[in-house]
């Protein structure tokens, strides 16, 4: 086995035989030694794939690797089959079959039992599956590391007497591993095969706690993604036979390479496209993320930032120089509408999780539109957001996580002194916040680069410039009330464990490094991922920006009232000619946290014209005619404009009708 194949089994197996090795072993200190040389191998491994003369590919020489993967998918299904009888959950019972049945069919009665060996190459490694691995590896690696001393803390807090944090640790370093194989795997059935896992262990990771919320948390994400299984087994069933039968498009290289020039392609990857949709949580399928929140945190932190939702828009990346000019405007149109619902609905959350779901929702519909509208400058828009939102929301999920277990609730109220609860967490926490929006942290110029590039889809130009806006008010709520004082608590010192910090101080160092180096980085790496992407496009929109002058320094240009400003020259944003003065604003803002002292207000008690009644503590008083009536405080959330209730039929309707307008605009028509 050469080079290839050895990293690849690193990438690949090795989580596997860790996970196996934690969930065996009961001692704490041993698990938490695998977990931490897993992780460090897998960093270290990611790291050399840079070394790869790309692009590179490998197919197993054993053909006994084709048999393991054809049992253990039929394995896989028959246990959602069994956890649909169970649960007595009839939609996990039939989109298991709605998939097992029609793959045993064609692997076993249509005589393509040996296509698996006959399919290749079996992984393909170029730039774009590179970044994905260092994504997956680096981030998803501190996040296991985090998880050690998160579990302890989280059932201690349970009063669990039975310790599970073996099974935990187990599904969660294993998803690694099948994270890693799916974004190398270019033959389709590996890719189902991997993504089968993905799917397995999200059900299994979100409902851990055994509660009857988790487990049917579980089995919404379980039923909502097998749909997108049986979308692409369809997929790869429908190529088969309008290819006489031959497994010569059953690869995603060969599907991109057509361009989308062959005609009868273009419903497979629309349904492959459907299939990464759902996975990324679009609209209107979000809910299975959303009920992912109940799942302690490692669960969020993971899913959002390296593994699940990452796989979704990386196959929707992957395949869009496939997509004709009407799907991909209409994956465009879907993309950008959750981008701005989802930020809209994010505005009237209560609970930290959910702000952070909603917000990685919105930002994967972003991901998505870029994908659809398909020109390089899209596509550099595109990874540069799966980056940067990889390492601010895990930096984001893992905060949420310490204010929980310092606090015990995952309330934006009961936030208010935390800057004076815990001064470091809460630091570390606005510079996750501040990354996602101000310069010069990379989400930003991500964002930008984005709206440039939407110029060929003026409808989601649109809701691009409206989604950015409100994205503003719930990140600012927020702040507001983590800065908020606390009458007469005084500043308290924190102290944090190593399995806590290590994570969250690494992911804080990416957030700058990347934010001050992505020019170099870009030109060096990141345009040969734009280039891999979007090989043998057949340039169905015309691109805006060359990826030369995107390398040369961003060279993105503003209206001319800002040229008029400077010397006439083109005004450049997110070069590094003016680089400075984006360190010096970003200081400006999170230095003075350090030094200022906050001072508590006196509080006056509330006067509302009438009587307390009942308690000194009690929330009721007498009005008019000696009738009670409770002190409410509202409309800092906006539920009635912007909550789930009043706008949810209205975005699940909007949706469902995008995405059959997907299918008939973009495949039919």
């Amino acid at each position: 086995m050469d080079i290839q194949g050895w990293m690849l089994a690193v990438a690949v197996l090795l989580p596997l035989i860790a996970g196996i090795l934690v969930f065996l072993i009961r001692h704490y200190q041993t698990r938490g030694f695998i977990v931490i040389l897993t992780a460090i191998v897998l960093i270290v491994n990611s790291i050399y794939f840079l070394k790869l003369g790309l692009p590179a590919d490998f197919t197993p020489e054993n053909h006994l690797w084709g048999t393991i993967i054809t049992v253990l998918d039929y394995a896989i299904l028959l246990f959602y089959i069994y956890a649909g009888l169970s649960l007595k959950n009839w939609l996990v019972l039939i989109f298991a079959l709605a998939q097992i049945i029609p793959l045993a069919w064609w692997e076993f009665s249509a005589g393509a039992s040996q296509t698996l060996e006959t399919i290749k190459p079996a992984f393909m490694i170029d730039q774009l599956s590179v970044v994905m691995v260092l994504i997956i590896s680096i981030i998803g690696s501190l996040i296991c590391v985090y998880a050690i001393r998160y579990m302890k803390d989280h059932e201690e807090h349970k009063g669990l007497e039975k310790s599970r944090q073996s099974r935990f640790l187990f599904w969660l370093v294993m998803f690694l591993g099948a994270m890693n194989g799916l974004v190398l795997a270019d033959n389709l059935m590996w890719l189902y095969f991997f993504w089968e896992v993905t799917t397995l262990c999200c059900f299994q990771l979100i409902a851990h706690d055994l509660t009857k919320e988790a487990i049917n948390n579980g089995a919404r994400a379980l039923w909502m993604n097998s749909i997108g299984g049986t979308a692409m087994i369809a997929a790869m069933i429908y190529i088969y036979f309008n290819n006489g039968q031959t497994v010569e498009y059953l690869t995603l290289s060969s599907i991109i390479q057509s361009g989308g020039a062959v005609a009868y392609l273009l419903l497979p990857v629309a349904l492959m496209c459907f299939t990464g949709m759902i996975k990324a949580a679009q609209m209107p399928f979000q809910g299975w993320l959303l009920g992912a929140m109940v799942a302690p945190t490692p669960v969020s932190a993971l899913l959002h930032s390296s593994t699940m939702v990452k796989a979704g828009v990386y196959l929707v990346l992957r395949l869009a120089p496939a997509f004709s000019p009407l799907l991909g405007q209409m994956v465009a149109i879907c993309g950008a509408f959750t981008f701005f619902a989802a930020s809209v609905l994010a505005i009237s959350q209560t609970t930290g999780k959910r702000v952070l779901a909603y917000s990685t929702i919105a930002n994967l519909g972003l991901i998505v539109a870029c994908a659809g509208i398909g020109t390089d400058l899209a596509m550099a828009a595109a990874i540069l957001l799966i980056i940067f939102h990889a390492i601010s929301k895990g930096l984001l999920f893992l905060c949420a996580g310490t204010i929980e277990h310092q606090i015990w609730s995952r309330e934006i109220e009961d936030m208010e002194g935390l800057a004076e609860k815990a001064p470091l967490t809460t630091f570390i926490t606005i510079i996750g916040m501040l990354s996602m929006f101000l310069p010069p942290f990379g989400m930003l110029l991500g964002k930008w680069v984005a709206l440039e590039a939407s110029y060929a889809v003026p409808l989601a130009a649109v809701l691009f410039v409206l989604a950015s806006a409100v994205t503003m008010v719930f990140w600012a709520k927020w702040l507001g009330r983590l800065l908020e004082v606390t009458p007469k608590l005084g500043r308290k010192i924190e102290s944090l464990s190593l399995s806590y910090t290590v994570p969250l101080w690494s992911l804080v160092a990416g957030i700058f490094a990347f934010g001050i180096g992505i020019a170099p980085v870009f030109k060096n790496f990141l345009q040969g991922a734009v280039e891999s992407v979007s090989a043998g496009y057949a340039g169905n929109i015309n691109n805006f920006v060359a990826l030369d002058k995107i390398a040369d320094g961003w060279n993105i240009t503003l209206p001319k009232a800002v040229a008029a400003l400077t010397d006439g020259s083109v005004a450049i944003i997110g070069s590094f000619p003016v680089w400075p003065l984006f360190i010096v604003f970003a200081l400006a803002v999170i230095l003075p946290l350090l030094f200022i002292t906050l001072k508590p207000q006196e509080l006056r008690p509330v006067y509302l014209c009438g009587e307390q009644a009942g308690e000194a503590d009690s929330d009721e008083w007498y009005c008019i005619g000696d009738q009670k009536s409770k002190l409410q405080l509202g409309g800092f959330y906006y539920e009635e404009a912007a909550g789930e209730e009043a706008i949810n039929p209205w975005v699940y309707a909007c949706a469902i009708a995008l995405l059959v307008l997907m299918f008939v605009v973009g495949v039919i028509i």
